[in-house]
């Protein structure tokens, strides 16, 4: 997302060295950041998601968006520089193309995720356990549109998601 860099160049910079946390899962934050260089690993539930190191890249964009916690931690590989606006909300209602990038970015992220639920609801079609709940999964988020969702598993219900 090179453009980000563009339409972020009035925030302000930080530098964090390896290790350092940006965003923890499950914290109320409020914060935007967009990569410069270095690089960040993002992680769920203590499992690695991916390490980011694309100049322009954005995160806690869902948490600005939906106005809740993290649902991810954010962490510094390596000695990295990032630009960061501390009301992200504010910072996605004043730029809208930076919005609309955002918006693009998450549907895709949604895409690929929906595709691959359909590669496993053909790969479990014939299962009663929880694998075979990915026909529920797929219709709620084809008629999802702005009902809190209450996330668990057969294997943690109650689990704090």
């Amino acid at each position: 997302m090179p453009d980000m860099l563009d339409w972020s160049a009035g925030l302000p910079e930080v530098t964090l060295p390896g290790g350092a946390v940006l965003i923890a899962e499950g914290e109320v934050h409020g914060l935007l950041y967009v990569l410069v260089d270095g690089a960040v690993e993002v992680s769920r539930a203590g499992s690695t998601l991916r390490v980011v190191d694309e100049p322009g890249a954005v995160f806690g964009e869902m948490s600005a968006l939906l106005g809740g916690p993290a649902t991810a931690t954010v962490r510094a590989v390596r000695q990295t520089r990032l630009r960061r606006s501390d009301d992200g909300p504010g910072f996605l209602r004043a730029n809208p193309a930076v919005t609309h990038a955002v918006a693009t970015m998450l549907a895709q992220r949604l895409d690929v995720m929906t595709g691959f639920l359909v590669d496993l609801r053909h790969q479990y079609a014939d299962r009663a356990d929880g694998l075979g709940m990915l026909d529920t999964v797929l219709d709620s988020l084809r008629h999802h549109q702005s009902r809190a969702v209450e996330p668990g598993s057969e294997r943690e219900p109650d689990a704090p998601y």
